[in-house]
């Protein structure tokens, strides 16, 4: 019998540095899920994620109840604040509108540890980050090809959502143009349940 998936989001926060760049954690190899790997900040969904994110506005994400919507996003909010020391979310009400829905991926049935997470675009406000050092070996900004050219050498590795996105970060130049893709439906392939690993 399969381990039921626990809900979690993820945020992939990009910016212009001066050509478009996306914040990436190296997981901790003393993990149990995903060790070692790299990934955009994120965690599992809390109760109390439900609960902060009762005041967000624009919840609106196509396939889930709004609660659900927001709930998902206020945890990729938080957990980012947590593993690499910046906010993103901006004033209070939280304006969901401001962070396009992406995609969702599910571990497979055969992981002894199972995530169902949805994952969130976000622009960097600016400021430091810092790795959370009990879940990153580090925490870096770097070009999307860069990173899948890294991971093709075996220098890093990565699990199938994260090689997705960063492929898709690819056809873009700049933050902008990042956003008007998910506008125009671009990210569209994304929204569907997959699978991962």
């Amino acid at each position: 019998m399969s381990a039921p998936a626990r809900l979690a989001a993820s945020l992939v926060i990009i910016d212009d540095r001066p050509d478009l760049q996306v914040l990436m954690g190296r997981r901790l190899t003393t993990l149990r899920f995903a060790p070692g790997m790299i990934v955009f900040p994120g965690g599992a969904v809390e109760e109390e994620d439900f609960v902060a994110a009762r005041s967000m506005t624009n919840t609106a994400v196509r396939g889930m109840d709004p609660t659900d919507a927001a709930a998902n996003l206020y945890a990729a909010l938080r957990e980012t604040e947590e593993e690499a020391g910046v906010w993103v979310g901006g004033d209070s009400p939280i304006d969901a509108a401001r962070f396009p829905y992406i995609g969702h991926w599910v571990t497979p049935e055969s992981s002894p540890r199972r995530f169902d997470t949805r994952f969130f675009l976000a622009r960097f406000p600016g400021g430091d980050v810092r790795a959370d050092r009990d879940e990153f070996e580090d925490l870096w900004w770097a070009r999307p090809i860069e990173i899948l050219k890294q991971v093709e050498s075996g220098e890093l590795s990565a699990i199938t959502p994260t090689l997705s996105f960063l492929t898709s970060l690819t056809q873009y130049r700049d933050v902008d143009s990042v956003f008007a893709g998910t506008k125009r439906g671009i990210w569209r392939r994304f929204q569907k349940d997959s699978v991962y690993f």
